[in-house]
């Protein structure tokens, strides 16, 4: 995970209510002048030695010195890292309410993936694989709308679309995903991280494949397309892309911008396009086409890249009837190289 900005770091420590914090945990406070007291979480308390100032938002135990900001109690009271109490506050996930002592909590704070109960099935079993898929694709989604650095992207691109988000089910990997997984000792653990791996989502090193990246969902036409999504793939999640959203100067030597799951290329992204409009706009990459729609020209298709004009593109310009394709490919010897190819 990127390195986390001091100013989110500052933002969250002043936006969100300490005291309220604690209450949702089930902790009662009692008001004592301007402060708030209790009975401290982190040693054995009969006095309420624990003080919450409200005004600064901090918390300070005259029992055992412990001290912080929201941040400190949730990364104290959960068990949890800088980067997930971070992630738990910002998508504002509820708290355990036990007292903390010196265990160890072993229960993940974020909404869970649910894997399938029949590891073994969840291979070959399509409803299984595109449930799993749904619940990373609304998981990124919900990372996207709470990370600051991911929407600055966005917006540095002219992707500010009050609806782009929504209408793409655009997202951002950033490796809080493995937090809403089960232990990894669990049998539940060890099931769902195999069925993500075996659909691209996670690396045998247990990593997010796509971390890092802006992700845009390609996602088979409603009532089923043309583009490789039958009928009975109406709605499916059939492919991940990922962008890097980092400079390019930034990137390892050899490490490329772009990224999408280890599985074949399917579907058609914006295939609805084809169904508003004989005349389409087409691509080489899917921030262009977003492009595209953020200017208003909702007419638009997109590859994954210059030389991935696929045969489920082909029989989706048939299947709908396209009678002209506008081609708007990069201006590089391999845009040149492809559009001339395409229009031959």
């Amino acid at each position: 995970m990127p390195r986390i900005p001091e100013s989110e770091l500052e933002r969250l420590k002043a936006e969100i209510s300490l005291v309220r914090l604690i209450e949702g945990q089930g902790h009662a406070l009692q008001k004592r002048g301007k402060d708030w007291v209790m009975r401290c979480v982190f040693h054995e308390d009969a006095t309420a030695s624990l003080v919450v100032t409200e005004s600064k938002n901090l918390y300070h135990c005259f029992g055992c010195n412990a001290a912080g900001s929201v941040i400190d109690w949730v990364m104290k009271t959960q068990s949890v890292s800088l980067p997930h109490a971070v992630q738990i506050l910002k998508l504002g996930a509820p708290l355990e309410g036990e007292r903390v002592g010196v265990g160890r909590s072993q229960v993940r704070h974020l909404p869970s993936l649910v894997a399938a109960p029949d590891a073994a099935d969840a291979a070959t079993d399509t409803a299984t694989q595109q449930a799993l898929l749904r619940q990373v694709v609304d998981s990124y989604a919900a990372n996207l709308k709470a990370s600051p650095e991911a929407l600055a992207y966005l917006a540095a691109r002219g992707l500010n679309h009050p609806e782009l988000i929504d209408h793409f089910q655009l997202g951002y990997a950033n490796k809080s995903l493995t937090y809403r997984l089960p232990p990894t000792h669990t049998q539940g653990g060890k099931a769902i991280r195999g069925q993500l791996q075996a659909l691209g989502v996670l690396r045998e090193s247990g990593h997010e494949h796509l971390n890092g990246c802006l992700v845009v969902p390609i996602i088979g036409i409603e009532g089923g397309g043309a583009g490789g999504a039958s009928p009975a793939q109406s709605g499916q999640v059939l492919q991940l892309y990922g962008r890097r959203i980092v400079a390019k100067s930034k990137l390892l030597p050899g490490q490329s911008p772009h990224l999408n799951l280890s599985r074949p290329l399917q579907g058609v992204f914006n295939e609805a396009a084809l169904i508003a409009s004989k005349e389409i706009i087409l691509c080489e990459g899917l921030i262009d086409a977003m492009t595209f729609w953020c200017a208003g020209y909702r007419n638009v298709i997109a590859t994954l890249g210059a030389g991935n004009f696929t045969v489920c593109h082909w029989q989706a310009l048939k299947h709908h009837g396209t009678r002209r394709v506008l081609i708007a490919y990069d201006r590089d010897d391999a845009g040149n190289a492809a559009a001339d190819k395409l229009s031959a």
